[in-house]
């Protein structure tokens, strides 16, 4: 047999044996993230889903939401694309939702929760279900005041006759706090007074800190540690009498803030 034909016999077996494989689609769901906003009371769960998959296009996307608990019954909210409800941009194929962590949820996540996040994924395409299962570990927790105790009224010491004694009074200011990440984690406690009359902040603006020290360093506090944290304000002779504002925060370490408390008080 002529060699030539033996190469084009050899060829033809070759290419009659190859198959095509038809291309694999990657999976459509990708980039799946969640947050906590303490600071809003919200839930955000973001997704990344692709407009099509294995010949089907996608009609939604939900968020299957358990919770703090596997087994929990889930609540099924469907995440969105066109720049609503938390969605930033529309038609990015990143699906999103803010919602609110509040009575209209089943399954809702304490303040001062340490746990696991439980959700899934949803995705149908031309009616087949996707999904994706995913975990999240809630990161720092703000902390929290609690109570916060300040006179209603306080009286301005009358003028001393003798020029060179100042009359003064003293009074505690008390603010609980607690951190779900641990006490250690409350880096401070601390106040700012502004005077309604004269429209200005006191101390020039800058916060005045309540310590959990013992009565180490003269705040006042009685016991070091336990969460209540003190300072001693003395008012004297000279303060300026009418209204005060005093709004009370508390920041951790990781820089995040409770929600403020406003008290206010009233020197005649």
């Amino acid at each position: 047999v002529p060699k030539k034909l033996l190469l084009i016999a050899a060829f033809m077996v070759v290419w009659s044996c190859e198959k095509s494989t038809p291309p694999v689609d990657p999976y459509p769901i990708t980039e799946i993230d969640f947050a906590f906003l303490q600071a809003s009371n919200k839930l955000f769960v973001s997704v990344g889903a692709s407009a099509g998959y294995q010949g089907g296009s996608l009609d939604s996307v939900m968020v299957l939401w358990k919770g703090i608990g596997m087994s929990n019954t889930a609540d099924t909210l469907r995440l969105m694309d066109n720049g609503t409800n938390g969605d930033m941009l529309s038609k990015d194929q990143l699906f999103s939702r803010k919602f609110y962590n509040g009575s209209g949820l089943k399954n809702t996540i304490s303040s001062t929760a340490k746990d696991s996040i439980y959700f899934s994924i949803l995705a149908l395409y031309s009616g087949k279900k996707l999904t994706q299962e995913s975990i999240f570990l809630l990161g720092n927790i703000r902390p929290k005041l609690g109570t916060v105790f300040v006179p209603d009224t306080v009286n301005r010491p009358a003028s001393n006759p003798d020029p060179n004694v100042v009359n003064t009074v003293e009074f505690p200011v008390i603010a609980s706090v607690t951190d779900p990440n641990g006490q250690d984690d409350i880096k401070r406690v601390f106040f700012r007074s502004y005077h309604v009359g004269l429209d200005s902040m006191m101390n020039g603006g800058n916060p005045i800190l309540l310590l959990d020290d013992g009565g180490a360093n003269g705040s006042g506090d009685l016991q070091k540690g336990d969460g209540s944290y003190t300072t001693t304000v003395s008012l004297t002779e000279n303060a300026k009498t009418g209204t005060y504002h005093w709004t009370f925060e508390a920041q951790d370490k990781s820089n995040a803030y409770s929600d403020t408390v406003k008290k206010i008080l009233v020197v005649q």
